[in-house]
């Protein structure tokens, strides 16, 4: 990274890489100290590891010009100076006009750079760091960092990682590590609180599923953080909620549709998170919720303004004026209350009046039905061009609406109302009459309506004051309750911004079937039965209609029980059009989650009702609680059929104008009055029965008349209404706002109830648990969705949900068994993996090109292609084998290939460390075949001495990810497939029980009988020579993690005596063959003379036919050798015998169920030591006093030539370079304490010569009794003092 030229103050410090006669690329190789180091991390003061230097007159030392954190970084601007400066500098020939060049050419460099590009560089070291530090999935991606202390303790202060499953945090803090994953899955409650003085609000508490607390303070940017980390977790939780839900298929998916229709399902979950625009994604948000409107709307911008109408002087009120994609919008919460949504396609015309102040815009709207609204906006004059500017672009965008808004707004009920005196029977209730109540008057309610259409506009140009809200609460008329809960809800704006879609819908799905169709048919005849419009196939089949539109428009929700109530009673006032868009924001918005497959959203909302309870009705919370009374069973069908099912059904009417008005908080605040008008009874009741009683009684009397108080005055009211006045009054703190916050705070706790829940449900279900108690059943669950929750991508988890591939299978085992793969070796598998992909395409492409050359040539040898790639997966193609005895590299390759036509050809090539090649050509040679004939011993031999020497080389790179990491991976596809019993291509949880169960309980000969049927391809009942050749690869692969190579020599003698008990197999049946050739003969020997004769006569000719058919003879022998091949044959009593035979693996198999552990989480948390003080001076000292002598013994060594002198040549500077090497890159120590088992390493060099130095410096560090690492350990705190903080 380029930065202004600094004067360079240190030379010493800094290791020389690269020269010229201009620049210098150096390397710091300094020493600091753990108290700098610290101050380094928490302030941000690190020095970049990289630079580059220019010799610049203005300071003795040079300037720096460049910084990087990486040698790549670096590198790339080494390379720009070398393409750019150096070749335009040799122009000049004085050392001023080149400098002057150079600062030029700088300077311009730096005006490219801004602060993006700085900030992408700290974000790109930052997630480095991430991936270093914390043991979490490749597949995590870095979304954000922030600094802050953990536990409210500033000596803490450190880094946290937010990536979209996890929160880390780290710091290292005067030799105290502290290291924190947390899985957000787990996460329960994310809280903002006040810091421990109370004084500062800059606290985020994160609390966890097992009651664990954490709490991380001095946070700049806390409000970013927490959505962040809101957003995160909801989403989480989302996809918790669809792994949990246990459905074969898809509710609503057709039966003829396939899987990849559902691709669409998790689209919001699945897509990217852009945290610079986190904050207006929630404004927008926000926003829609406001005003109802669709998802796809923009805040675009925000004024203050005040409202006035031409209709009613007396209206005028200040508030925020709103433009969006589509609308214009305003809201005021002060006296009176304004509303208003206005459509961008109902302005008809826009003036901007003249306003003697700047900062005042004057602007005045006429809508549709001719209503004009004057906005005067307080703002800057850019402001006031920049509002000017959007709203005509908006409305220039809005001109193709306009032609067919005027259609549309026809159809509405106010308005043919207000035309025509009447209105067309569209609805239910219009075709067979509405449900009629005594004590309604409609005509005085649909005359107040139509005055208020004429003085504040109607349908898409209403605006809502308080009068509105009255006539909405004190129910509305029959004619006009369907518009008004469209206008009320938003739905409005959906149908007409989609029109034709539910036609469509319903023409693409006719005649389609699904799980949610069928269940819908169950329940078609029990909605509503007792309305006549139900009674007939007609309003049947329109609900019919609405229900199967509704479940394929949202296949993932489908159908469920309740829905039909409510699209029941709303189809007797609205169409099927405006039901379905009814439907659509019901569950999407109002009540999300109520009618899901679990339906977490009314479980949620009955914990919200009960903690309002304990809120505001303590007693009757703890007499509830006293006597075990499940408030849940009985509010749950108020909340999720709206109390249609509770109240007479003109009542729930009314409910429901109330709902679609005012949102899901007039449910709790009904409920709560419900609970404070039958409290004295209810605190006698005793149990549930007596609770659900006192309800229905309640419930059946509510239209009767009731004296109540109501300012001081005693009046009669219906007992509905005084429940609506009361509860609207005492518990009006009961808020949207305040539900959608205790809805999130419950919404995790109960999903993870959920969870367990299935859990518990899915251990209880199993046929066989074998010997495992519950809590290890609920580890080994824990891990298997575990596994499938980080293994697979957010898009697919939906299906399948209860199966496990094979990719998934293989992360399990890593998170189960010590002899696993790692992170590093599953990440290099799948590049390898990637990079054969891209190798057999470009050979398939390239092949491609020469298809017409190659079908010219006549075919050469087939058979010999035919049988190569037959014989392609044996062990004859694996290229080196080592034998560990004699220390001799020999090659075999012996490939016997044989044609259906008299030509034979066979090919032995014997490769030894002379490199000396035989090939032996047998066409109808008799002394070829007896040549091979002899030589058949030696070649098994050989075959399987170096069988063993290839296992045993194989094992000596298993750091290199070879034939080690690809051996695992079969072995691994192989035990997939032995778990995987009835051969289904996935596993189960019961099929992972049986087959871990079998490894952990199974004991010796049941591990053995294991191995034995993982290695058994074609389940043939033996193992053949190239099935024993992988089991020993696969033992080297299970124990590749051991100390020492015990193992080695043992597979060595395993496979030896493999191949030595098959020789002794094939002599014995050799010789069991003569003895039976021998008794058929004395049997069919015959005494007389003329069968001796005629014996002889017959061996004549056969001597004479063997001539002919030499080259047949040829042919024998070749099979005779493939037989060879075939006869080693190991059933299961052999390979016990061999096991057995082996003490080194009866001890391993042995204590083979000892490599199982649930507990190896995917991430640890885990806490640093606190070293002493002492410890760390004594550590500081320790380096010291090598660094001291190493510089005494350099020194000498030199002839006492100074280093710290500039370089002026290019030779100087190799030498002095070296000079830096041995100077200043001290060896690896490690300081172990005795109170945790935690291990730090203090070195400044690279990985790669961390050995060399060790060995260089091991006299000197015996001398000081200390001790050198034998063995890689954990990154050291001056090797990664970039990964303390990501802005260096």
């Amino acid at each position: 990274m380029w930065i202004s030229p600094l004067n360079c103050e240190n030379f010493d410090s800094w290791e020389i890489l690269k020269v010229n006669e201009l620049f210098v690329l150096q390397k710091s190789v300094a020493q600091v100290g753990l108290f700098w180091k610290t101050l380094q991390n928490v302030f941000d003061t690190k020095q970049p590891p990289f630079r580059i230097v220019f010799k610049s007159s203005q300071n003795q030392l040079g300037q720096v010009i460049a910084v990087g954190n990486t040698k790549e970084e670096i590198d790339k601007d080494w390379k720009y100076i070398m393409d750019n400066f150096m070749p335009a500098v040799e122009k000049y020939d004085d050392f001023y006009d080149k400098e002057s060049f150079i600062l030029y050419k700088l300077g311009f460099l730096l005006s490219t750079v801004n602060e993006h590009e700085i900030l992408d560089s700290k974000f790109r070291n930052a997630s480095n760091v991430f991936k270093t530090l914390f043991n979490v999935p490749d597949s995590e991606e870095l979304l954000n960092f922030y600094s802050c202390s953990y536990d409210n303790q500033f000596f803490n202060q450190g880094w946290m990682y937010i990536s979209r499953n996890f929160v880390c945090f780290y710091s290292f803090i005067l030799g105290n590590e502290t290291k924190i994953t947390i899985p957000l899955k787990d996460v329960e409650l994310i809280s903002k609180i006040a810091s421990r003085s109370g004084v500062f609000n800059n606290c985020i508490s994160i609390a966890t599923k097992d009651k664990q607390e954490y709490v991380f303070s001095n946070l700049f940017h806390r409000e970013q953080t927490y959505q962040l980390l809101d957003e995160l977790t909801q989403r989480t939780m989302d996809r918790l909620l669809k792994v949990t839900s246990k459905v074969d298929q898809v509710p609503g998916l057709s039966y003829s549709d396939s899987l990849s229709n559902t691709d669409s399902i998790s689209d919001k979950n699945s897509k990217p998170i852009d945290v610079k625009d986190i904050q207006a994604q929630r404004q927008n948000a926000e926003f829609q919720q406001l005003f109802n409107l669709p998802e796809q709307e923009d805040l675009k911008c925000v004024s203050f303004a005040v409202l006035s109408i031409s209709t009613n002087a007396s209206i005028k009120s200040s508030g925020q004026f709103f433009l969006s994609k589509t609308f214009l919008c305003f809201y005021s919460s002060n006296n009176p209350q304004l509303y208003l949504v206005l459509p961008y396609f109902v302005i008809k015309r826009v003036e901007k009046a003249n306003t003697t102040n700047n900062n005042i815009i004057s602007l005045i709207i006429t809508t549709y039905h001719k209503i004009k609204l004057t906005f005067e906006l307080f703002c800057m004059r850019q402001q006031v061009n920049f509002i000017c500017s959007t709203l005509r672009d908006q409305l220039k965008g809005s001109v193709s609406k306009m032609a067919i808004s005027k259609s549309f707004i026809s159809n509405l009920s106010s308005e043919e109302l207000l035309i025509h005196s009447t209105i067309t029977k569209k609805c239910l209730g219009e075709k067979f009459g509405y449900i009629k109540s005594k004590r309604t008057n409609e005509k005085a309610k649909t005359k107040y309506w139509l005055q208020y259409f004429s003085e504040y506009g109607r349908n898409l140009t209403i605006l809502r004051t308080p009068t509105f809200t009255k006539l909405v609460r004190i129910g509305l008329p029959n004619v006009l309750r369907g518009e008004i809960w469209e206008i009320c809800s938003g739905s409005i704006y959906l149908r007409f911004l989609n029109q034709g879609y539910y036609q469509k819908i319903l023409e693409k799905y006719a005649g389609h079937v699904s799980l949610s169709t069928e269940e819908i048919e169950k329940d078609l005849n029990r909605s509503l039965p007792e309305y006549k419009a139900y009674q007939t196939e007609e309003g049947i089949n329109s609900l019919r209609r609405v229900l199967y539109a509704y479940s394929f428009h949202n296949p993932e929700l489908g159908y469920c029980q309740a829905m039909n109530i409510v699209a029941s009673v709303l189809l007797i006032f609205m169409t099927e059009e405006q039901v379905f868009w009814m439907l659509t924001v019901l569950c999407d918005r109002l009540l999300p989650g109520y009618y899901s497959v679990n339906m977490v959203g009314v479980i949620i909302d009955n914990q919200v009702f009960e903690s309002l309870v304990l809120k505001y009705m303590p007693s009757i919370s703890e007499h509830f609680k006293k006597y075990d009374i499940q408030l849940s069973i009985v509010c749950l069908p108020w909340f999720l059929s709206l109390f249609i099912n509770s109240f007479p059904i003109t009542l729930a009417f009314r409910v429901l104008d109330c709902f679609f008005l005012q949102g899901p908080s007039i449910l709790f605040q009904l409920g709560l009055g419900i609970l404070k008008a039958n409290a004295k009874k209810l605190l006698n009741a005793k149990d549930d029965g007596e609770v659900m009683n006192i309800f229905k009684d309640y419930f059946a009397t509510s239209e009767e008349q009731v004296m109540t108080t109501n300012m001081r005055n005693n009046i009669i009211l219906m007992k509905f209404n005084a429940l609506l006045i009361d509860s609207l009054r005492d518990f009006k703190g009961v808020t949207y706002e305040l539900i959608s916050k205790m809805r999130k705070s419950h919404q995790y706790r109960v999903v993870h109830s959920i969870q367990n829940y299935k859990k518990r449900s899915d251990i209880r279900d199993l046929k066989n648990t074998h010997l495992f108690n519950n809590e290890d059943l609920s580890k080994l669950y824990d891990q298997f969705y575990t596994s499938k929750f980080y293994g697979r991508e957010e898009s697919t988890q939906t299906d399948d949900n209860e199966k496990m591939d094979l990719n998934t299978f293989q992360v399990f085992i890593s998170q189960i068994a010590t002899w696993g793969h790692n992170k590093k070796e599953l990440k290099k598998y799948e590049m390898k993996q990637e990079k054969e992909k891209n190798r057999l395409e470009r050979k398939i492409s390239k092949d491609s090109t020469t298809t017409n050359i190659t079908l010219k040539q006549p075919p050469k040898d087939k058979s010999n292609i035919k049988d190569n790639l037959n014989d392609s997966s044996s062990l004859e193609d694996i290229d080196t084998l080592v034998d560990t005895k004699n220390d001799t590299k020999i090659d075999v390759n012996i490939n016997t290939n044989t044609n259906t036509n008299t030509n034979t050809n066979t090919n032995t090539n014997t490769n030894t460390n002379t490199n000396t090649n035989t090939n032996t050509n047998t066409n109808t040679n008799a002394n070829t075949n007896t040549n091979i004939d002899t030589n058949h011993h030696n070649t098994s031999d050989i075959t399987h001495k170096n069988s063993i020497s290839n296992i045993s080389e194989s094992s000596s790179t298993t750091s290199t990810l070879g034939c080690d990491a690809l051996v695992g991976f079969t072995f691994l596809n192989r035990l997939f497939e032995f778990f995987d019993k009835n051969h289904h291509g996935y596993l189960e949880f019961q099929d992972i029980v049986d087959g871990i169960g079998e490894i952990k309980f199974g004991g010796l000969m049941s591990h053995i009988d294991m191995l034995f049927h993982v290695h058994d391809t074609g389940h043939k009942g033996y193992l053949s020579r190239e099935d024993i050749i992988l089991v020993g690869e696969s033992l080297l692969f299970l124990c590749r993690k051991m100390e020492g190579d015990q193992h080695l020599s043992a597979v060595s003698d395993l496979m030896k005596e493999a191949f030595e008990l098959a020789e002794e197999l094939k002599k014995e049946k050799k010789i069991r063959n003569e003895k039976l050739k021998l008794d058929e003969k004395t049997s069919t020997e015959t005494t007389t003379q003329e069968q001796s004769k005629e014996e002889e006569e017959q061996n004549e000719e056969d001597r004479e036919q063997e001539k002919i058919d030499e080259p047949s003879k040829v042919t024998s022998t070749t099979s005779q050798i493939n037989d060879y091949m075939n006869d080693m044959q190991f059933p299961l009593s052999t390979f016990r015998l061999l096991i057995m035979n082996n003490p080194f693996f009866v001890q391993y198999f042995s204590d083979f169920e000892n490599t199982i552990n649930f507990n190896m989480n995917i991430a640890a948390n885990v806490e640093g030591v606190k070293t002493e003080i002492l410890d760390l001076i004594w550590n500081e000292g320790v380096k010291w006093a090598k660094k001291r002598v190493q510089t005494n013994n350099n020194s000498n060594n030199s002839g006492g030539k100074s280093s710290s002198k500039p370089i002026k040549s290019s030779k100087n500077n190799a030498n002095l370079s070296s000079s830096y090497n041995s100077e200043l890159s001290p060896p690896t120590l490690i300081h172990k304490s005795s109170r945790q088992d935690i291990t730090y390493t203090y070195s400044n060099a690279e990985e790669d010569d961390d050995n060399e130095e060790a060995d260089s410096m091991e006299k000197l560090l015996d001398n000081m009794e200390m001790s050198i690492s034998e063995e890689n350990s954990v990154p050291p705190p001056d090797n990664i003092n970039n990964l303390f903080n990501p802005f260096n």
